[in-house]
Formats: structure tokens, C-alpha cells, sequence
């Protein structure tokens, strides 16, 4: 049973009628393109009070590296953060929230790109760029991201891993098929008071511009999982997209990836970004698991782990 908190958020998003906004593809995709005429999101002056904040627009995009704090940090583990916003949305506070919490807690150095959005730019914009950006520490690399985010760094992933590299993934509420062609989509779009599966076809379309959707680069669920190492992925039950994760999960298992997926009943798309009991839960369970990561020996081959999961 979902909280307090997050029963109120789903009330609110009703009231100001956010799953309007995506079932007209058209007007939401308009929509993001105004609000990006306002430049790139900056993370505000109290998350630069929390951790370190470095800027760098070499790539011809502004790509965050949040640091902790203290010099004695015990980690010098790097993690690439990719956000979520259907590809047309930049950063929102919560990602900027999240970040900061994780690199408080678990010592972790994070890069986070602020990478091009559609409609305006596509997938290979950035692709290269941001596969470069993966940690590479002669260690399995950390990959991040939520919803689209999230979909992207499985795809950068599953890249890595096909180079013989066994990243770490953690999920939130993830993309892995742009068309989102599972059958139970529909079920799960009626009771999401937020995103609607027309306006998910839509993004994700936008992103992919001329190509093919099922590109893996696109939607990750359609490329080989083989090689990736442990993978942690969340999802709320009340998410349109919730089967998606599901098709993750089997598929990850099925190609003998130890992966765990943590299911939050009656919360929503990407719940662990919000100011919610659930979400407090879910940054305990991925401080635990990059704890358990930075012990495991890297050289380890990936698919020596046992499938797990709920």
C-alpha cells in the first residue's frame, strides 16, 4: 500500500492534470521544447552547499561531476548518472536531490550529462560522447539513470558489456521499449495519473528520428543483457511503463544476470525521485548494493552470479 505522501502526489497530479499533457504527443512535445528554450538546467545553490559541483561543456553540452565534500572521502569510485524526462526534458530538481544524496552517502564521484533532447536532436547526437563518459577504473562501471535515463544507460551498458567490461546498472522506472508493445500496457496506463503510453510512443519516437525504434541503442530491451554484471531496477505498480521493467527483469535473468527488482506497490513513475517514504527506502537499498559492489572483486566474471529477484 502506497503512503501518505505518495497518495497525495498522485491526487495533485490529477488536479493539474498532468496525464492530459501526455496523451497529446503533439502539445507535449511542444511544451518541452519551450520550456528547453530556457538553457540547460543548473543544479541549485543548496545542492552545491551539500557536495562539489564541476561543469564541463567540452562535449558541446554541459556534462555535472558532483563530488563529496570531504577530502576523505572512503571512495573514489566513479558512477554516470543518466536523467530521465522522455528525452525532451532536462533535469528536474529531483535528480539534482537524488544525485546529491547519493554522492553524501555512499562517497561516490557521479557525471551527469545534460545530454541534447529531441525533437531537436536524436539519439546519435550523443551516443558516442556518453559512452565515453562510462567510468573506466579498470573496475565494472556503475551505470544510473531513471525512466528514459534509465533506458539509456541499459543500452550504454549492454554496449559495455558486449566489450567484456560487466558494468553495474541501477534502475529506476526504466524505458526498454519505445513502442511499448507489451500487452498490459494498457492495463497499467488506466491507473497512472501521469504518464499515458500515446505520449511514451511519442518521446521516444522523437528520439529515435529516423530510425529504427527497436535499436537497441533505442530500446535496450531488443539488445543482448549478456555480460552485464548484478543490476538493480525499481518499479511502482501504478506506472505505465511498470511491464516494461518486468520484460527487464526476465529478460536479464533469462541471460544470467543477477538482477533484483524491487517493487513498490501503488507508487508511481519514478517514485524514488520524491519526497516520499518509498523513495527513503529505495536510497537505502542503492547505498547497500554500491556498498556491496565496491566489495565484490571485480574480476569476477558476471555470469558466474545466480539470477535473483521478487
Amino acid at each position: 500500500m502506497a503512503s501518505v505522501q505518495q497518495e497525495s502526489i498522485a491526487v495533485l497530479l490529477r488536479l493539474i492534470r498532468k496525464k492530459k499533457l501526455w496523451q497529446d504527443p503533439e502539445r507535449l512535445i511542444e511544451d518541452a521544447r519551450k520550456k528547453q528554450q530556457k538553457g540547460p538546467a543548473q543544479p541549485a545553490d543548496k545542492i552545491k552547499m551539500r557536495v562539489r559541483v564541476e561543469r564541463d561543456d567540452s562535449l558541446g553540452f554541459p556534462v555535472f561531476t558532483f563530488r563529496p565534500n570531504s577530502d576523505d572521502s572512503s571512495s573514489d569510485r566513479r558512477a554516470l548518472y543518466l536523467h530521465g524526462g522522455g528525452y525532451v526534458h532536462d533535469f528536474g530538481p529531483g535528480h539534482f536531490k537524488l544525485i546529491a544524496t547519493l554522492v553524501e552517502r555512499t562517497g561516490l564521484t557521479v557525471v551527469a550529462p545534460g545530454y541534447p533532447l529531441a525533437p531537436d536532436h536524436t539519439w546519435p547526437d550523443s551516443w558516442e560522447a556518453v559512452v565515453g563518459l562510462a567510468p573506466d577504473q579498470g573496475e565494472a562501471p556503475l551505470l544510473m539513470g531513471d525512466s528514459a535515463g534509465a533506458g539509456f544507460a541499459l543500452a550504454v551498458a549492454e554496449t559495455l558489456a558486449a566489450e567484456g567490461r560487466h558494468p553495474e546498472v541501477i534502475l529506476i522506472s526504466p524505458y526498454g521499449d519505445a513502442l511499448a508493445s507489451d500487452s498490459r500496457t494498457a492495463e497499467y496506463d488506466a491507473r497512472d495519473p501521469y504518464l499515458a503510453a500515446v505520449g511514451v510512443r511519442a518521446v521516444i519516437g522523437a528520439w529515435a528520428g529516423d530510425d529504427d525504434p527497436k535499436r537497441p541503442e533505442i530500446s535496450p530491451l531488443f539488445g543482448s543483457m549478456a555480460g552485464l554484471g548484478r543490476m538493480l531496477l525499481f518499479t511502482g505498480t501504478r506506472d505505465t511503463i511498470h511491464p516494461q521493467a518486468h520484460q527487464i527483469r526476465d529478460k536479464a535473468q533469462a541471460e544470467g544476470v543477477d538482477c533484483r527488482m524491487v517493487v513498490a506497490d501503488g507508487c508511481i513513475h519514478v517514485y524514488p525521485l520524491m519526497p516520499i517514504p518509498e523513495a527513503r527506502r529505495a536510497m537505502d537499498t542503492i547505498v547497500d548494493f554500491v556498498a556491496e559492489t565496491a566489495a565484490a572483486d571485480p574480476a569476477k566474471d558476471a555470469d558466474q552470479h545466480p539470477p535473483t529477484g521478487q
